[in-house]
């Protein structure tokens, strides 16, 4: 391997290959785990980059980590400079240039406070927080490798922020077409979805603003006033209040534009090392603040004023919307109040769907509303909801800052937020079993709802090697596509019967017995 990669970069050196016959691409493709080398060559900076996975000396990780090497073409002069030895000793490492934060930050110091607080979560929070544990792992090497997106400017960076804005806000389709998918992903996979092409832009009624750090004061400061100003220039919004959504995809924080003052809320994880097996507070307060009920002021003025001559039952209003077109609903419900409060208290694109169980965003008992009706709390490092019937006497605390029993436990073992640390989602999971698919109930028969990361057992002719008619093989089949804007998403799912959970386990267990991974 090492001696076809120096040829490569050879052939690029005596022009022998000319740039016009190599494939472009966006941006630096990652190492995915089936993969023992990928090179990334930049003929502009006449840089050459290799990731490979190496087991870093001092780790207290058994496994392999992701390593990156950068080397000026200049010093590659024969096939050993590619060597694991020689990238390590002389190459740069672009890990390393990623500074370490600890700690949230608040911006109370120029800015009045702005409180965030969210309530009981819905049905489809529960969907969403999901989804955005599985957009993570299904986009994992990708995330881990923060050179890729470390700045705005990339089209990486500006793909997956629009990804995790679409799902909060439930602003996808859902198709049954599954001869769209492309399982597994793997090194030809990239995130292939529209995205804005500019670092401001309006979603859902919000100023996005894309940062490359939301780590100082001073930063957040400099983002709010270009903000500021660019509400100012539009026709129409200068008396308005504007929320504004700050992302950098390791951090997000919310700001209120208001005619006298601005408020600026904590900033929030928005990705961190365990996102894909935990829904990181950042993504749970985003979720709340593009779907929750609740209507502000200024549009609840306005929706007073939106009449229809037809007055349709809730009931044939849910029928009559399920009926329309994907893309034609979403942006219904953005073009209609009335549109917009059935959309986001129901499933939409899911009809006969009905949740019961929302283990993820109600992780207490799971239950949406307790039997005595009782208030809940909401932790606020996590921001995932209790109800206070089901804290432990322990955490019933007078304290107006409520901290569940996980998150004290990791302050204490861990201090302070860690950064997101390249290559640690992969190893996180690695080390943590993904979560049980989402129960649900279909036309009154009980399922689970499954991200689908391989293709369905029909489409794989080695499986019947082992299981010639696949009597023993789970079907695996795609019931459900989630498109943006018309490209695949990464997200594919599947409905199981509650008893297909032993036989995929069975089924798992007899692949590790044959050598084989899935």
């Amino acid at each position: 391997m090492v001696t076809r990669g120096y040829s490569m970069v050879k052939d690029f050196q005596d022009g022998i290959t000319k740039a016009h016959n190599a494939i472009p691409i966006s941006f630096p493709l990652p190492l995915w785990q089936n993969l023992d080398y990928v090179y990334t060559l930049d003929l502009d900076s006449a840089y050459l980059t290799v990731s490979f996975w190496h087991h870093e000396e001092g780790s207290e990780d058994t496994g392999l980590s992701l390593s990156m090497r950068r080397l000026s073409l200049k010093s590659i002069n024969k096939a050993s400079d590619l060597s694991i030895e020689a990238l390590l000793q002389n190459g740069i490492n672009q890990i390393l240039d990623i500074s370490a934060r600890q700690g949230s930050l608040q911006a109370e110091k120029d800015y009045e406070h702005w409180e965030t607080e969210i309530a009981q979560p819905t049905t489809m929070n529960e969907l969403q927080y999901r989804m955005f544990m599985d957009f993570v792992y299904q986009w994992r090497f990708f995330i881990d490798n923060r050179t890729a997106w470390q700045y705005p400017s990339s089209p990486c960076f500006r793909r997956l922020c629009y990804a995790f804005l679409r799902i909060a806000a439930w602003d996808f389709e859902i198709s049954s077409e599954s001869e769209i998918a492309k399982l597994p992903l793997g090194a030809e996979s990239f995130p292939g979805w529209d995205s804005p092409p500019t670092e401001f832009y309006w979603f859902h009624g919000s100023l996005v603003v894309l940062c490359e750090d939301l780590r100082t004061s001073s930063s957040i400061s400099a983002v709010v006033s270009r903000a500021r100003e660019s509400v100012g220039q539009l026709d129409g919004r200068g008396n308005d209040d504007v929320n504004c959504i700050l992302i950098s995809l390791v951090d997000i924080a919310f700001v209120q534009v208001l005619a006298d003052k601005i408020q600026c809320s904590t900033v929030f994880p928005l990705l961190t090392n365990s996102s894909a097996t935990e829904c990181s507070a950042g993504f749970r307060i985003l979720t709340y603040l593009l779907t929750s009920p609740h209507v502000e002021k200024r549009k609840r003025s306005l929706a007073a004023r939106e009449v229809s001559s037809i007055t349709l039952p809730t009931e044939i209003l849910g029928m009559v919307l399920n009926a329309v077109a994907p893309y034609d609903i979403v942006s219904f419900a953005q073009a209609s109040f009335m549109v917009e409060n059935w959309y986001y208290s129901s499933l939409p694109q899911l009809p006969n769907m009905a949740i019961h169980h929302l283990d993820v965003s109600i992780p207490c008992c799971g239950r949406r509303t307790n039997r005595e009706g009782k208030e809940g709390v909401c932790c606020s490092d996590c921001y995932a909801w209790r109800h206070s019937e089901c804290l432990d006497p322990s955490e019933r605390t007078p304290e107006e800052c409520y901290i569940c029993s996980k998150c004290r436990i990791s302050r204490e073992q861990a201090g302070a937020r860690p950064e997101l640390i390249p290559g640690a989602i992969g190893r996180a999971n690695r080390r943590v079993g993904r979560l049980d698919g989402c129960r649900v109930m279909l036309l009154k028969q009980e399922k689970f709802l499954q991200l689908r990361v391989s293709a369905p057992a029909v489409m794989r002719p080695e499986l019947r090697l082992m299981d010639r008619d696949l009597t023993s093989t789970p079907p695996n089949q795609i019931d459900y596509v989630v498109i943006f804007g018309g490209s695949w998403s990464g997200l594919f799912f599947g409905l199981d019967d509650p008893g297909c959970k032993a036989t995929y386990e069975k089924y798992r267990e007899s692949l590790r017995r044959a050598g084989s991974q899935i």
